[in-house]
């Protein structure tokens, strides 16, 4: 009998935690050691899976004795490896499933192989469903149906089907990077940044170590470049880490502050500085309460902790994850982020408000509240990337003033 691959083992584990919570990428990372040749397959499955989920379900479902969310979570990620391998990659029937009952049996099912297996004979003459709507949960589609209509939702989801193209933040002009081409947000276009189509590890790519660039979206690019900030401005990037908008504004000169509630994401922020050799002080702080006397500021940059449902063509599990009533519960701590940051801005300042989601509870209705309490700040500028134009992110970003 063939050996199982362990990029398909990473890839069950990973969709296992996935269905947890965790992050895909740190799943994967968790599962595999560092620079494993089995890398790519098990990224392949596991975030094909998860990009397909809704129609591999729907299949599942008709050949499934019981609802497929109360089939044992190894043997729902089995099935729906195999499944996934018949109709969208090219590994020959035979091996997809002997492939997954060997994946059920090491993942300690064994009593599950004949229920694969049969379900995998049956599931690979199935019908796919091609309607990437499906993909997503109900309740999601209906809310951006009503938002944008029927045909940009569709083509949203669409583009949501694959895998978007690396989007790199040029430190200067002149550094080295990967070919690619001018990345947009919003149709339009995002000085220093670009999509690059690039194979192989991220470390490995032209230019990386000696800190050229950072990956980082156009639309996350576009939130920070709304501050307008201004070379040797007092900035604080209150949510900071990973740590991309805190390079962002650094290589335009600001003198800034970033901050994370976080210690073990901070680190993240450390290490990207020293790598692109920018400069920016940090503090660890949680603007959700008490927070240390850190001076005040002439702007501010609030990428609030949210949903994350605009990112999810890049973080598929995301939209699995999600609740209806998430948006709603997110806006409450991001409501006290925003007034806590905001005492910090001197008069006539500026404060930027982003969130990396669509929902309106978690931007323009955050905003709204802010403003409807504080008369002294007003909206200046409001930046919307949703439903996407090309590859990037849903945005919500304000520029808010507060008046002299």
């Amino acid at each position: 009998m063939p050996t199982l691959n362990p990029g398909r083992l990473a890839a069950a584990r990973a969709l296992m935690k996935a269905e947890k919570g965790y992050h895909a990428d740190e799943a994967l990372v968790a599962a595999l050691e560092p620079g494993s040749k089995d890398m790519g397959l098990a990224r392949a499955l596991t975030f094909g899976v998860l990009r397909r989920r809704g129609a591999l379900d729907k299949l599942l479902g008709a050949f499934a004795r019981d609802p497929v969310h109360k089939l044992d979570p190894n043997v729902r990620a089995a099935a729906r490896i195999g499944l996934y391998e018949l109709h969208c990659m090219r590994t020959p029937p035979h091996a997809a499933v002997d492939q997954a009952v060997q994946l059920v049996r090491v993942l300690r099912r064994p009593r599950a192989a004949g229920f694969v297996n049969a379900v995998l004979r049956k599931g690979g003459a199935g019908y796919l469903a091609d309607d990437s709507t499906v993909d997503h949960p109900n309740w999601m589609i209906r809310r951006w149906t009503e938002r944008y209509g029927a045909e940009a939702v569709q083509d949203w989801c669409a583009r949501m089907a694959n895998p978007a193209p690396l989007s790199l933040c040029l430190a200067s002009v002149d550094t080295e990077a990967p070919e690619g081409e001018p990345a947009t947000a919003g149709g339009v276009e995002i000085p220093g940044v670009r999509w690059v189509q690039a194979k192989g590890r991220i470390e490995d790519l032209p230019g990386f170590a000696d800190g050229a660039w950072w990956v980082m979206d156009p639309a996350a690019a576009a939130s920070a470049d709304l501050l307008q900030l201004q070379k040797g401005e007092r900035v604080l990037d209150a949510c900071a880490a990973p740590g991309g908008k805190t390079l962002r504004l650094a290589s335009q000169g600001g003198d800034v502050v970033a901050t994370d509630r976080s210690r073990d994401r901070m680190a993240l922020i450390t290490e990207s500085l020293e790598r692109t050799g920018l400069t920016a002080t940090l503090h660890a702080v949680d603007w959700s309460g008490a927070q240390e006397q850190l001076g005040s500021f002439d702007c501010a940059l609030v990428d609030a902790p949210c949903t994350g449902l605009g990112t999810t063509r890049r973080h598929p599990e995301i939209r699995w994850s999600r609740k209806s009533s998430d948006p709603m519960a997110q806006s409450l701590l991001q409501s006290v982020i925003l007034a806590n940051v905001s005492e910090r801005i001197r008069s006539g300042g500026r404060l930027v408000y982003s969130v990396c989601s669509p929902e309106p509870e978690e931007g323009r209705d955050v905003v709204a509240e802010f403003l409807s309490r504080r008369p002294e700040w007003r909206l200046d500028e409001e930046l919307e990337t949703a439903p996407p134009q090309s590859h990037e992110d849903a945005f919500y970003a304000a520029r808010l003033v507060h008046q002299a």
